[in-house]
Order: C-alpha cells, then sequence, then structure tokens
C-alpha cells in the first residue's frame, strides 16, 4: 500500500519511512506540505501520515483539507506532540482517520495503516 509520509524534520521523516518500508508499505516522503501535495497528486496513495506542525498547526491543518479535496477517500492520520485532545475542537477532525501522539505511536501507527492496507485487499 502506497503512504505519503509528510514531516518537517528531516530525522523523523527518514525513520518513519524507514519503519514503514521494513512492515512492506511503499513511502513517499515529504518534507513540507508542498511536495507532500505534490508527491500525492503523482503517486495516489491510499494513506498519509502527516506531523500537524508542517511547520505550524495551521499549514498541518491546510495540508489534511487540501489532500481530501485531492482524493476524498485517503486516509489521514495525524501525528503530534501536542495533547491530541485539544484536535477534537478543529474543524479538519472529520477529515482525519486517527490523530497519535508522537513517541508512543509506532505500533499503532503500523496497526491502523495494516487495518487499511486489510479492507483495501481482503482475503
Amino acid at each position: 500500500m502506497k503512504v505519503l509520509v509528510a514531516d518537517d524534520d528531516s530525522d523523523q521523516l527518514s525513520l518513519r519511512c524507514m519503519l514503514l518500508a521494513r512492515s512492506n508499505f511503499e513511502t513517499f516522503p515529504a518534507i513540507d506540505a508542498a511536495t507532500a501535495l505534490d508527491l500525492a497528486a503523482a503517486h495516489k496513495p491510499q494513506c498519509a501520515v502527516i506531523d500537524l506542525r508542517l511547520p505550524t498547526q495551521a499549514r498541518g491543518l491546510q495540508l489534511i483539507q487540501d489532500l481530501k479535496m485531492l482524493d476524498p477517500g485517503m486516509h489521514v492520520f495525524v501525528l503530534t506532540g501536542d495533547d491530541a485532545g485539544r484536535l477534537a475542537q478543529v474543524p479538519e477532525r472529520p477529515l482525519i482517520d486517527a490523530i497519535l501522539t508522537k513517541g508512543s505511536a509506532s505500533a499503532l501507527l503500523l496497526q491502523k495503516l495494516r487495518r487499511v492496507a486489510a479492507e483495501a485487499h481482503p482475503l
């Protein structure tokens, strides 16, 4: 399954892509929102894993809107270092499949991505 990964921290971006690639996901790394949109348009990933602050929360939320306009069926998973509960109030919340807290998100993220992959290609 194709997964767009967007994070303005190059180390986090590399680590996340490596983790996903080891789990047999095809990753498309983006260091900024403009690159993320270009990659999404070109490769049509089924999922996006986005750092909320790209570099600001407002830009991350705008990216979510832009990705969903590009493909309303794309699954969007947001990573944040902030309190995930605060995002329950943003207008973009219905566009987000899951909000994961950075640092503890790897196993849960993989679980959610595998679930999407299984739904897309049931046995």
